[in-house]
C-alpha cells in the first residue's frame, strides 16, 4: 500500500509541476510513458488538461480548505515522504499545494470511477515522434535516436551526451591557425525536440519541425549559424569572437546572452526574445537592440520592439505551448508540428484573431481547442483530422 501511495504521490506531482510551467525534459518523458502504460493513465492526463475537470476539482477541495486536504494526504504517505512533501510545498507555495490536492484527488477518483462510461475523444491525437537527423558535411546521413557512440568530423569530436543532446569538443584544435569550415545540419522534424552544445560551449535548443546549421568548429574572428524554425541560444561569452544568428528575414548578434528565435519560414513574423544580456537585430538595413524582456517582431512590412512575458515564451522548452499575443493562424501552425491534422478557416479574417497563454503541449486536442473556444472569438468543429474555424 504504501508503494502504491507513492506512486500516485509521483504522478501527483508531475502533473502539478506541468501545471505551473516547471516540468524538466526527464520529468515529461516521465509523465509520457505513464500515460502510455494503460488507457487509465492515458484518460487522467487528458483530463488533467480539462479546465472544468480541474475547477471541480478545486471547488471540492475548497469547501473543506487545503490544509485539511494536505494533512489527509499526509496519512497516505510515508514519514519520510511527507517532509519532502514539506519542503516542496514551502517553495512552490500554497496555490501550488492545491493543485497536487487536487491532482491526488482525482487520481483515487479515478480509480472509484472506471466502471463509467469513457466520454469519446477526438481521433486526432499528439504526432508519433519522427527520428531528428544529422547530415554531416560530406553529405552523409545519420539517425540521431540510433547513434551510439563518438566519431570525428572535420577533427572535431562529436559525441552523443544524452538520450537527444550532440556535443561538439574542440579542446585540441588550434584557432589561431587557418582552418577548412565544415558544416553540419540538424534536421528536428514535426512532434520532435533535440538540443546540442556547440564546439564554443554554445548550447541551443531546437523546438519541432525546426532545422540548424551550423560549423563543426568556429573560426578565430566571427561564430555564426543559420537557423530555420524555432531555437533557444544559451551563448558562451567570447567579446573577439561576435555569435550571429541569421534567419530568412534578420540576422541577432550577440557576445554572451540567453535568448529565444521563432523564425518558421511560413510564418510572416520573426520573433527575437532577449532573456539575459542585449542583443542586436539587424533587418534590412534597420538595426533594433534589446534589452532583457524585449520581443522584436519583424516582417515583410514593418519592425518594432514589445514587453513579453519571457517566461511564457520560453515554455515551450518545458512542455508548453506559447500564445504570447500570437495570431490563431500562428498557434494553429504551432499545434499542427505535434498534432496530426489540417486546418481550415471558414473566414480569413479568423486567421488575424490574437490570444495569450499557455497550454501543456501534450494536453489532449480537445481541452486545447475547449481552451482557445472560452475566449469567445472563434469556435472549432473537428472531423476526423480536419478542423474547421468559425464564429
Amino acid at each position: 500500500m504504501a508503494c502504491e501511495n507513492e506512486k500516485w504521490f509521483r504522478i501527483a506531482e508531475l502533473l502539478a509541476r506541468q501545471q505551473i510551467g516547471r516540468l524538466s525534459e526527464e520529468e515529461f518523458r516521465e509523465l509520457e510513458e505513464w500515460g502510455k502504460v494503460s488507457s487509465e493513465n492515458k484518460l487522467l492526463c487528458d483530463r488533467w488538461q480539462d479546465g472544468e475537470f480541474l475547477e471541480a476539482g478545486f471547488k471540492s477541495y475548497q469547501k473543506i480548505g487545503y490544509q485539511k486536504a494536505l494533512l489527509d494526504m499526509e496519512k497516505r504517505v510515508q514519514f519520510q515522504r511527507k517532509k519532502k512533501l514539506r519542503l516542496r510545498i514551502l517553495r512552490w507555495g500554497s496555490a501550488a499545494a492545491v493543485f497536487v490536492v487536487a491532482v491526488l484527488s482525482s487520481l483515487y477518483l479515478l480509480e472509484r470511477e472506471t466502471e463509467k462510461p469513457i466520454k469519446e475523444q477526438f481521433s486526432i491525437a499528439l504526432m508519433e515522434p519522427q527520428r531528428p537527423v544529422l547530415r554531416l558535411d560530406n553529405g552523409t546521413t545519420m539517425l540521431l535516436d540510433s547513434l551510439k557512440g563518438n566519431f570525428e568530423e572535420a577533427g572535431v569530436l562529436v559525441k552523443k551526451a544524452g538520450e537527444s543532446t550532440l556535443s561538439y569538443s574542440a579542446e585540441d584544435l588550434d584557432l589561431s591557425q587557418q582552418i577548412r569550415l565544415a558544416y553540419n545540419t540538424i534536421e528536428v522534424p514535426k512532434g520532435s525536440e533535440f538540443d546540442l552544445i556547440l564546439s564554443d560551449g554554445t548550447r541551443v535548443w531546437l523546438n519541432a519541425d525546426s532545422k540548424l546549421k551550423y560549423p563543426v568548429t568556429f573560426g578565430s574572428d566571427k561564430r555564426e549559424v543559420e537557423l530555420e524554425g524555432e531555437g533557444y541560444f544559451e551563448v558562451t561569452k567570447d567579446e573577439k569572437r561576435p555569435f550571429r544568428v541569421v534567419v530568412e528575414k534578420q540576422t541577432v548578434e550577440v557576445l554572451g546572452t540567453e535568448f529565444n528565435v521563432d523564425a518558421y519560414p511560413e510564418e510572416k513574423n520573426t520573433y527575437t526574445t532577449l532573456v539575459s544580456g542585449r542583443v542586436k537585430v539587424d533587418t534590412d538595413g534597420q538595426t533594433m537592440i534589446l534589452d532583457p524582456g524585449m520581443q522584436s517582431v519583424v516582417n515583410d512590412e514593418k519592425m518594432y520592439t514589445r514587453k513579453v512575458n519571457v517566461a511564457e515564451v520560453i515554455s515551450w522548452r518545458n512542455g508548453m505551448f506559447v500564445l504570447e499575443n500570437h495570431t490563431l493562424e500562428e498557434i494553429m501552425s504551432k499545434l499542427a508540428r505535434w498534432y496530426d491534422f489540417t486546418v481550415f478557416y471558414q473566414n480569413s479574417s479568423l486567421k488575424e484573431a490574437t490570444f495569450k497563454g499557455k497550454i501543456p503541449r501534450y494536453a489532449s486536442f480537445e481541452s486545447v481547442l475547449s481552451i482557445l473556444e472560452k475566449t469567445g472569438e472563434v469556435k472549432f468543429s473537428v472531423k476526423n483530422k480536419s478542423v474547421t474555424v468559425y464564429q
